[in-house]
């Protein structure tokens, strides 16, 4: 995993903006984030749409952060410098690093993020969604009245998980957000750095699938969970083919008795250590 450093000359000056967004935040004098966004991107060309949207939601107290698994640094792009630009004209915070594996690029870039984002409210964000301008002003004023709630997710508007094996039932989904507190972090720090996902290359018995193992999670540690109907939120790659292994109702099963694993694990930890 290696961080993205620019060089320091005038025709760098879109990536130090990228750096110096952080920086801008604090001078401004901004509270800390109420909400800190992750994006893992594979260099999709929609994902300059996609962070420009949070970059201009009404509520500018976010916190956004990028890991890239692309074999070629995104943040090369004339369209993300330019986003990242906005930035910090917007003064949000906008950092930046580059990780590629081959063979476990979802579930490292996953950690990487997890690793950076260390709040109690945690969005994961795809690079192919867009919110409108006060998508996160709504999911905040939610979790404002319910400040024990494990997963909170807006409607995403035809949505890939319609031909999967959670089509009909409430989950979890990208752009949604969730209360990371010691509990929720040690779990699921252990569970992106052991496990391998539908979604990466590597073959392996026993694959788990994030959505579903969100979705398992809070429930079994008895927290609320729910989907904001009225907030609705827009997956922009209309053409992607289905995943036929996530319509695979092993695939849910075997995510849950991982989350059941990882709760009783560290149940019995923390506990002990009370």
């Amino acid at each position: 995993m290696t961080q993205h450093t620019p060089p320091d000359n005038t025709d760098e000056a879109p990536r130090r903006r990228a750096g110096d967004s952080q920086a801008a935040a604090e001078t401004a004098g901004q509270d800390a984030p109420l909400l800190e966004i992750g994006i893992l991107t594979i260099g999709k060309p929609t994902l300059a749409m996609a962070l420009s949207s949070l970059l201009l939601q009404e509520e500018r107290r976010i916190r956004i952060h990028l890991v890239d698994t692309a074999p070629k640094p995104i943040i090369d792009r004339t369209e993300v410098q330019s986003v990242l630009r906005l930035a910090a004209d917007r003064q949000i915070t906008c950092s930046y690093e580059h990780l590629h594996d081959e063979q476990r690029g979802f579930s490292l870039g996953r950690l990487a993020l997890l690793e950076t984002l260390k709040g109690p409210n945690i969005c994961f964000m795809d690079d192919d969604v867009v919110m409108p301008s006060r998508a996160v002003t709504g999911m905040l004023a939610y979790l404002g009245d319910h400040p024990q709630y494990g997963w909170l997710s807006p409607f995403c508007k035809n949505a890939g998980t319609v031909r999967t094996a959670l089509a009909g039932r409430p989950h979890y989904s990208p752009g949604g957000v969730f209360h990371q507190d010691r509990m929720v972090r040690n779990i699921l720090l252990e569970y992106y750095e052991t496990t391998v996902d539908v979604l990466d290359k590597q073959k392996a018995r026993n694959k788990v699938w994030e959505i579903a193992f969100l979705t398992e999670l809070f429930p079994l540690l008895g927290r609320e969970t729910h989907v904001q109907m009225s907030n609705v939120i827009y997956p922009l790659d209309y053409h992607e083919r289905p995943n036929w292994d996530l319509l695979q109702e092993d695939l849910v099963r075997q995510s849950r008795r991982k989350a059941e694993e990882l709760v009783a694990k560290y149940s019995k930890v923390m506990s002990t250590q009370l």
